[in-house]
């Protein structure tokens, strides 16, 4: 929980008095509050009184003989006394500190009543509650004394439902930690408190049982103790029912090995085309809008039309025939790229027409290698934010996610590093091997041997890199090996331009390695200019 240094209150509070010093008396607002809390208190008088009245008349009430020894060892006549203690503290403070305020009306008062006002809500509603504690204690003893033996066989089938939960979930754990050794004490973790509520259940069981078997012998029967014994063994089960399903689901993360090698990238970029057309020959015609449906475009065919800053063609109808013309800036195969039908749904009578860029749709796209648990498959383009595809500019060919066998998803690896490069040091993916020169690399085994050679050239990971990554880069920031000038990873290196795969790559037949992708452009309908409306006939 965060607490709110005492400093901090007092500049707040001086800050809202100065912020409506100005006004001509207390916020209107603030007074219909201060009005509500005064209404709120009385009802909580009242509460309280009509709660003393009902316990005064308890002893004559045909429960009383029976319930008098829980009314007694429990206080609940206390409850009535507690109610009454916070009541009076919110009432303090409202004559103390808001209705004096309220009656002076001057707007340097309205930080003080907000502060008071924030302390009277929480001892109301804590009046509340204890005004109600007895009555409520009353309530579930009667209907425990009532329905004994329906709560006994909830109770029986409850434990019944943890048992079979918490032996189900005690194997999966047990298997866990013979398979995962090193995660023992993060499984332990994930499990004990589960396991505590299971333990807690089977002792409350036996109590409730306990219980039960002296009231069916005509022996002493707490209701209370019974009663309580069986909503704990309810409660518990409720809470097992809902955790076990999510917690094997968590051990089963343990088993999962996956990574994401970005191997490909591409953006989509669309611009709608507007049209607004009239009749020339009036002097105040009425103009007509038409959207083309979006139509892509390749990069440099998006950035000269979405920065033409005006109309980008023009179209006439005279006696002489029809002519249409591109604008100054705009070339013509650019404006053929879009595919536009420049009369199509021509409005009758209309003798002239300008064109222009609307807006700008730009979709993103990812390519990736997927891997999971040894098996490998191209993903189909998968759209992404434009934030996402930003952040991976200079990561192609690299793991941009990957979660080791062994790690849980949460733990899963989101800084770009090296393909592979995270399972480098697990003994389930292989073993270090001597270079020959006093050094080791890293030799893959089993489903994992395509690492050696993935996108067509030899892949070596030496010990001394793989410690630079695993110790300053891990979890925490890219990493591309080499230097800032020449890196060994990532779509600035080298190895990567070259690479048989990624020379037939979309992103790098768009020209992506020779330029970087165009992302946002300064198009929109406040750009353009020339038409009948911008210009005039």
């Amino acid at each position: 929980m965060r607490v709110t240094s005492p400093v901090i209150k007092l500049v707040t509070v001086a800050l809202l008095a100065f912020a409506l010093s100005s006004c001509a008396g207390l916020p209107e607002t603030l007074v219909r509050e201060a009005a509500k809390t005064d209404s709120e208190i009385k009802e909580e008088t009242r509460r309280i009184e009509n709660s003393e009245r009902q316990y005064g008349a308890f002893p004559e009430t045909e429960e009383y003989e029976q319930l008098q020894v829980y009314a007694e060892r429990e206080n609940w006549a206390g409850t009535i006394a507690a109610a009454r203690a916070k009541l009076g503290s919110a009432r303090r403070i409202y004559e103390d500190e808001v209705a004096p305020a309220v009656t002076r009306d001057d707007p340097g008062d309205a930080g003080g009543v907000q502060v008071a006002l924030g302390k009277i809500a929480p001892l109301l509603a804590a009046s509340r509650k204890s005004a109600q504690e007895w009555m409520e204690r009353r309530d579930f003893l009667v209907d425990v004394a009532k329905n004994a033996e329906s709560r006994m066989r909830e109770c029986d089938e409850a434990l019944s439902a943890v048992k079979d939960r918490a032996l189900t979930l005690i194997a999966k754990a047990r298997q866990a930690k013979q398979d995962h050794a090193a995660r023992n004490d993060d499984i332990d973790q994930l499990v004990n408190p589960l396991a505590e509520l299971a333990v807690a259940a089977e002792a409350a069981s036996e109590s409730a049982a306990a219980e039960f078997a002296r009231r069916s012998s005509g022996g002493a029967f707490d209701l209370a103790v019974f009663g309580d014994s069986c909503e704990t063994v309810t409660r518990n089960s409720g809470s097992i029912t809902t955790r076990v399903p999510e917690l094997i689901a968590k051990l089963a993360e343990l088993d999962r090995s996956y990574s994401r090698t970005l191997i490909d990238m591409k953006i989509e970029y669309g611009l709608l085309i507007r049209r607004e057309s009239w009749d020339d020959g009036q002097d105040y015609p009425t103009t007509h809008l038409l959207d083309f449906r979006v139509r892509n475009v390749n990069q440099e065919a998006f950035e000269r039309l979405a920065n033409t800053g005006g109309a980008l063609a023009g179209f006439s109808q005279t006696i002489f025939g029809a002519r249409f013309s591109m604008r100054s800036g705009t070339r013509e195969a650019d404006w053929n790229a879009l595919g536009i039908d420049p009369v199509q749904q021509w409005p009758r009578g209309d003798t002239k027409a300008e064109y222009w860029v609307q807006s700008e749709e730009s979709r993103y796209f990812h390519k990736y290698l997927v891997q999971e648990n040894g098996a490998t498959a191209e993903s189909e383009w998968t759209e992404v934010t434009k934030n996402l595809f930003l952040a991976n500019v200079d990561n192609l060919g690299m793991d941009v996610e990957a979660k080791p066998y062994g790690s849980f998803a949460s733990e899963a690896l989101t800084h770009a590093a090296p393909p592979g490069m995270a399972y480098v040091g697990n003994p389930r993916y292989g073993r270090w091997t001597s270079d020959g020169a006093g050094g080791s690399v890293w030799s893959w085994v089993g489903p994992y041997l395509f690492y050696s050679t993935l996108f067509g050239r030899p892949v070596r990971y030496g010990r001394s890199e793989w410690d630079r990554w695993s110790g300053d880069y891990r979890g925490s920031r890219p990493y591309y090996g080499g230097s800032a000038a020449a890196p060994r990873w990532g779509t600035k290196s080298q190895s990567t331009r070259t690479s048989p795969k990624m020379q037939g790559s979309t992103f790098a037949r768009t020209g992506g390695f020779r330029r970087p992708p165009s992302t946002v452009r300064g198009a929109g309908p406040s750009s353009r200019g020339g038409s009948f409306g911008a210009s005039g006939k």
